[in-house]
């Protein structure tokens, strides 16, 4: 064996074979070099590990970066409800109906016929009503009857000519016609008359048809938006003859979320939008919110005042309900930072003077300027504002180049 490798013959093969073998191998390297160098973009070095890109020195994009720390900005938190839905208000809504029974002789308001208050409704002919009418009258002449004796005995009695005792007992039938003929004007306000029908009363002499008739009159100024009244219909008090609704002012009811009732409060502003009106932001505030939650929903009811002067607002139309709660302190960052990867939201931040480190964050509330961060970030990270566009583009094409997604 020593004697073979001592062959120049044989020195001469090996060396030849291993020349050989390693121009071999040379060869077979330089095509994978040349396609790594091919796949690097110009102006870019490939990301030093995931999630990074740095730029070369000289690079024209760096001259294009601006940068800005995360820090806390004052915004207001928007609150979506669940459900919203307009209800007319409450406190301007009247459903009327008549204080005697009787039988209905004239309708004179239709259904979305404006009123104004005091204005006739209905006429209603009602023997009940007429007793107390002609009661009333009874009383009165009663009254003057009796008034008339007591000043008769006041004068004998100074003179002498009745005694203490008759004196006494014509004041007394003073008084009690007096009281009689005040609880018979009572009633009559009760059953909805007014001081000057009652005066009418006084006459000697009144229409016999007249007598038993009351009108139903309109509590304020108003909308009728529901009626059940048709002439020659019996009716009695259990029965809505008419709904009259102030709509200048509407009610929204909304349900809130169990998580959101510590962010609500009376007073807060409210915008309000319909499917009618897809263009128009109907503004209002919060007067009140619910003290119990739904056991079903696990919801919160809040009801805002909304002024509707154009009565474009209509009670029963669904609603799509903001609250726009006081301002906070959030972090945020500026809304250029921001970079959108499909359905990733993403920013760049700086990790050395040519390096950024691309990440996915979390965002909550917008203003004009700025974008909530949930998570993600930490206070005094520096992001890239301007030229974040520029170095997505780079990482994206890195990316491709390395065959693997961002």
């Amino acid at each position: 064996m020593v004697a073979f490798w001592k062959t120049p013959f044989t020195r001469f093969a090996v060396g030849s074979v291993i020349a050989v073998a390693v121009a071999a191998v040379s060869v077979s390297c330089q095509p994978a070099q040349d396609e790594a160098q091919k796949q690097t973009p110009q102006g870019t070095s490939p990301p030093t590990q995931a999630g990074l890109i740095e730029l070369p020195e000289g690079s024209p994009m760096l001259a294009q970066i601006h940068t800005e720390h995360v820090e806390h900005h004052p915004m207001r938190v928007s609150l979506k409800a669940q459900g919203g839905k307009i209800l007319p208000n409450e406190n301007r809504l009247a459903h009327l109906g008549p204080r005697v029974p009787g039988r209905i002789i004239a309708v004179y308001a239709n259904l979305g016929d404006r009123v104004r208050t005091g204005d006739r409704l209905l006429l209603l002919d009602s023997p009940a009503f007429g007793e107390a009418q002609l009661e009333y009258r009874k009383r009165r002449t009663a009254m003057r009857v009796a008034e008339k004796a007591f000043e008769r005995a006041k004068a004998l009695s100074a003179e002498g000519a009745i005694g203490i005792s008759e004196y006494q007992r014509r004041e007394a039938e003073h008084e009690n016609a007096r009281a009689e003929l005040y609880e018979a004007e009572e009633k009559l306000h009760l059953l909805g008359m007014e001081e000057r029908e009652i005066e009418r009363l006084s006459a000697k002499q009144l229409p016999h048809a007249e007598v038993a008739q009351v009108f139903l009159r309109a509590p304020f100024s108003g909308e009728i938006i529901e009626r059940n009244a048709t002439v020659g219909e019996v009716v009695d008090p259990s029965k809505t003859l008419f709904t009259v609704a102030d709509l200048s002012t509407v009610w929204v009811r909304a349900d809130f979320p169990e998580q959101q009732i510590g962010k609500l409060k009376t007073g807060l502003a409210v915008e309000v939008r319909v499917s009618a009106y897809p263009e128009t932001v109907f503004q209002g505030a919060i007067t009140y919110i619910g003290a119990v939650i739904d056991s079903a929903t696990r919801t919160v009811t809040a009801r805002s005042a909304i002024p509707n002067q154009d009565r474009r607002l209509r009670p029963e139309m669904f609603a799509e309900v903001t609250v726009r709660t006081e301002e906070q302190s959030v972090l945020a960052v500026p809304r250029a930072a921001l970079q959108q990867v499909g359905s990733r939201t993403m920013v760049f931040v700086t990790r050395g003077p040519r390096r950024f480190e691309f990440l996915d964050v979390t965002i909550g509330e917008t203003s004009n300027e700025y974008v909530e961060i949930k998570s993600g970030l930490m206070e005094k990270d520096e992001v890239v504002t301007e030229g974040s566009y520029a170095l997505k583009s780079e990482a994206l094409r890195g990316q491709m180049s390395m065959g693997g997604p961002l």
